[in-house]
């Protein structure tokens, strides 16, 4: 595991095999940081040729008494425990400003890796999920996959106008059916946008809440193995 830039972001790279035959990007929630998702890559049977990445939000955010973490966009968080986020009707702000740092990082590791967008599957959890959409959509072409989890609704007019470009692109979507902070039914709504715009992929809800669980985590080693883990040297 190392810490390395990558554009204008600080990224842990998990890894090691030579010659890389693609990555995993995947983006923090809300008030963690660039390790909070590190786990991943040892929870799945990943080919020793796939790259992990795990890039740290840009901004620093109180989450508590004497405790902070990382953010890819502010919020308040009182507010977001109190009564969830709606974002569906327009972008929440900062946020475009951070998928334009994402990307930029995206594109600088791709590079690095001689790697074309079809190589890379980018996700990411809750508010980073948000992020992972939004830079998917921005791509130069089609993603290898699509990882949402604990994602939401965001942007609804903008996402619909822009989504069927990455038609035939396959996601993976999961959602606690008590999720707290984002709606179970902003969920559902955002699988119904990416189906109709012609994308490959369902909804997988859990009984749980904001959170990535085991069951999930089972059903995204096998979704993954249909997607990058088949690009092998």
């Amino acid at each position: 595991m190392l810490k390395i830039k990558a554009a204008s972001l600080d990224v842990i790279e998990v890894g090691s095999g030579i010659p890389v035959a693609g990555a995993v990007i995947l983006f923090h929630g809300f008030g963690a940081d660039c390790t909070d998702l590190v786990s991943l890559a040892d929870s799945v049977n990943s080919p020793k040729n796939i790259r992990w990445y795990f890039p740290n939000g840009p901004h620093t955010v109180e989450i508590g008494p004497h405790m902070t973490g990382r953010a890819w966009f502010p919020l308040r968080l009182a507010e977001l425990e109190k009564r969830g986020v709606d974002f569906t009707k327009v972008a929440p702000e900062g946020m475009d400003r951070a998928v334009d740092q994402a990307l930029k990082a995206v594109d600088a590791l791709r590079l690095k890796n001689k790697l074309e967008w079809n190589q890379i599957v980018i996700g990411g959890f809750s508010q980073g999920a948000m992020i992972a959409l939004a830079v998917a959509l921005r791509a130069e072409s089609n993603p290898a996959g699509i990882t949402l989890f604990s994602s939401s609704l965001v942007d609804e007019p903008n996402l619909q106008k822009n989504a069927p470009a990455r038609r035939k692109t396959p996601f993976f979507q999961s959602h606690g059916i008590q999720d707290p902070m984002l709606p179970m039914a902003l969920a559902e709504r955002l699988e119904q946008v990416l189906v109709q715009s012609g994308m490959e992929g369902m909804l997988l809800p859990f009984r749980g809440g904001h959170e990535i669980p085991s069951t999930v985590l089972r059903e995204w080693s096998s979704w993954l193995k249909g997607t990058i883990f088949l690009l092998r040297n």
